[in-house]
């Protein structure tokens, strides 16, 4: 027997309400699936957007490289140090000749090397022929060298020419010739007898013997007097290095005097190297370098690129007492080249 509701406009008017909830909540799951789809389309717009800028910038970037190599060339400062510093130079055949052209002190690279506060290492009216043998093995022969005025300009001119060929895949050791022939010394007698492998920058003495079996090289970076460029510095030490001793070694700071910048009694607290990225932490004394402009990001560099001497890293994190230093905390990328031509 089909039952019949004693109340039948009282149902009636139930089912209607329900009827009217159901319809106001799919009404409410409308607006928002529509909402959400609005945000979700805006959202791939600004990817499209935001792609479409970085496809824009790498190819720019590609634009400005294009028929360019970006060469590591190794040149004096004003001050005596020999650094790299990246310059994109025309590509040609035998690029590696034509690196060594920037080098020569002739007025055009004068007046580019000025303006980093650099020194061309090679006399003006040298010419070059190199020849590349087997295993990398370069003879370079250089013609109208005249006397440079002393051995450390010598030496500077040396390592430049080294350092800037080694930087070639193809070339793993130099042997250099003048006029032609083999020489022993130059004039104020810096050895070219041998064949160079890339030679260390700016070697301070130490306690420790360069020639000792015992003897591990580090290589720190300091900004220079105007934060304008790193110098490279090579320390020798009897145990291998880890991040806590050459940031120890970055806060001891330099033997010449001119290149430290840690502000004075600044201490490691600690440094690791986690997920790529340096840590370091150091006592309250560093927040004195926020007082000079450009000095906090001179030394997040600075540590960068030493604890990428170590293992690479993608940036730096710097703490004080602990704490992310809230200033300038802002991670630091690791420069590709430890100096760019501007």
């Amino acid at each position: 027997m089909k039952h019949v509701s004693p109340f039948p406009r009282i149902g009636f008017i139930k089912t209607s309400i329900s009827k009217g909830k159901v319809d106001g909540r799919m009404g409410n799951r409308l607006w928002i699936l529509a909402l959400v789809c609005l945000l979700a389309l805006s959202a791939v717009l600004a990817g499209c957007s935001k792609a479409k800028n970085e496809a824009e910038a790498a190819m720019y970037e590609e634009d400005q490289d294009a028929g360019y190599r970006r060469t590591v060339l190794y040149y004096a400062t004003d001050d005596g140090y020999i650094v790299p510093v990246m310059k994109r130079i025309p590509w040609e055949e035998g690029i590696g000749k034509a690196a060594l052209g920037y080098l020569v002190d002739n007025a055009s690279n004068r007046t580019a090397a000025d303006q980093m506060g650099l020194t061309a290492v090679v006399p003006e009216g040298v010419t070059f022929s190199l020849r590349i043998g087997e295993e990398g093995a370069a003879v370079l022969d250089l013609a109208g060298l005249t006397k440079l005025g002393d051995a450390e300009a010598e030496q500077a001119m040396v390592t430049g020419i080294v350092n800037t060929l080694t930087e070639f895949d193809s070339i793993q050791t130099v042997r250099i010739t003048l006029d032609g022939a083999k020489a022993a010394l130059l004039p104020h007698g810096t050895d070219i007898s041998g064949a160079f492998a890339a030679l260390p920058l700016n070697v301070e003495e130490g306690e420790v013997a360069v020639s000792s079996d015992n003897a591990h090289a580090i290589t720190l970076y300091f900004p220079n007097a105007s934060a304008s460029l790193n110098v490279p510095v090579t320390r020798y030490a009897e145990a291998q290095a880890t991040l806590s001793s050459v940031m120890q070694a970055l806060l001891d700071g330099p033997k010449d005097a001119s290149l430290a910048a840690f502000p004075e009694g600044t201490k490691l607290l600690s440094a690791y190297i986690a997920d790529g990225v340096a840590c370091v932490d150091l006592s309250g004394e560093f927040k004195e370098a926020s007082e000079t402009e450009g000095l906090c990001a001179a030394l997040q560099t600075s540590i960068t690129l030493t604890a990428n001497e170590l293992e690479p890293v993608y940036g730096t994190d710097i703490y004080v007492e602990g704490e992310a230093y809230a200033l300038h905390s802002i991670q630091v990328n690791a420069p590709v080249y430890v100096n760019e031509f501007k």
